[in-house]
């Protein structure tokens, strides 16, 4: 099979609309306007009932401060309502652009990965905190998958007093897909940070030291690729097996196109699938409707562009991964037990 290049990132105005999309962003559209029109009434009047209270008790005093009350009333209901119709575009808009992108995957924005996944790829800590959100779940192009938002932490300490802190370890989306063929040990491709930070000797403690959680360190035939990763295995055969060369060049494309610093893209080979973890911007919201501006169709097309560069990783993969075996097939991944709502990244 000749190996996919994978796609660059989508240009969102080249992206084109179809029906059911437009339709769905007229729905949340005409459910914003409508929503708005009456908060702004509802605001009004309790701006207008707070001066009038002020008025009636006589001193200027006590209208300034009640009028800032009422502001701060009316501002707060009018962002809880305005959050309501965000989670309305999620509900209603990735729906339907997933119909036209990828029918196979259904969406669910208070859902994730659940954390026990998330820790037996033990690409990060064991201990790490974990909040999740915004689950894509089923097929795509006939490979199980799924993948969601995640923001992880580990505690550590600070201060004299040594008080206990978390620190964000990675916030980005975190993909389950299975591998297209059968492996006994695990097996981790980790970014290499430490020698490009610490020099050689120091470097390549830290990567031995890591061996203590991970296998063992191994090296790959290819300079630019152990320049990026760094390879920790059960059984060096199988890792060089699972690693060909078609695979690693892949890693290395996938590696300069997610790169955020510090954090980059991230291997797990565990029990035959395939965990990634891909980092996005700290803060960055994937799949929002935008807080202001007008709610066209360049905001619906930024939504499309964000989707089809995550899923630019499963496309540059695909041949390396495993689809399902007919309607009886194997589907670990393609029906996962899904976490309950893990709080907001």
């Amino acid at each position: 099979m000749k190996k996919k290049e994978p796609d660059q990132k989508n240009d969102s105005r080249s992206i084109p609309l179809e029906a059911g999309v437009n339709e769905a962003l007229s729905e949340v559209r005409e459910l914003r306007d409508r929503k708005r029109k009456k908060m702004l009434c509802i605001c009004a009047a309790v701006v207008v009932a707070s001066a009038l209270l002020s008025f009636g008790l006589g001193t200027g005093d006590i209208l300034f401060v009640v009028l800032v009350f009422g502001f701060i009333i009316a501002v707060g209901a009018y962002r809880r309502t305005m959050s309501g119709v965000k989670r309305q575009y999620k509900l209603i808009v990735i729906p339907a652009l997933l119909k036209e992108i990828a029918p196979e995957l259904t969406f669910d924005p208070k859902k994730s990965i659940p954390v026990e996944e998330f820790r037996r790829a033990n690409i990060f800590w064991e201990g790490t905190d974990y909040v999740g959100a915004d689950l894509f779940h089923g097929s795509y192009k006939g490979v199980p998958l799924r993948f969601s938002e995640v923001a992880a932490f580990a505690e550590h300490t600070c201060g004299e007093n040594n008080n206990k802190a978390n620190a964000l370890v990675f916030y980005g989306i975190f993909m389950i897909a299975a591998f297209n063929s059968d492996f006994k040990s695990r097996h981790w491709v980790l970014p290499e940070n430490s020698k490009a930070k610490f020099g050689q000797v120091i470097g390549d403690f830290i990567r031995k030291h890591k061996e203590n959680e991970r296998g063992h360190l191994i090296s790959m035939d290819d300079p630019a690729f152990e320049k990026r990763f760094a390879v920790y295995t059960e059984d060096d055969a199988e890792a060089r097996s699972i690693l060909t060369p078609n695979l690693m060049q892949t890693m290395l494309t996938l590696s300069e196109r997610f790169n955020k610093g510090e954090t980059r893209i991230g291997f797990a080979f565990v029990d035959s699938t395939v965990f990634i973890a891909i980092p996005i911007n700290q803060g960055k919201n994937l799949y929002e409707m935008p807080s202001r501006g007008d709610l066209g169709e360049e905001a619906v097309r930024k939504t499309m562009a964000d989707l089809k560069e995550i899923l630019g990783v499963f496309d540059a993969l695909e041949p390396d991964l495993r689809p399902i075996e007919g309607p009886e097939g194997d589907r670990s991944t393609d029906a996962p037990a899904i976490a309950p709502e893990t709080g907001s990244i």
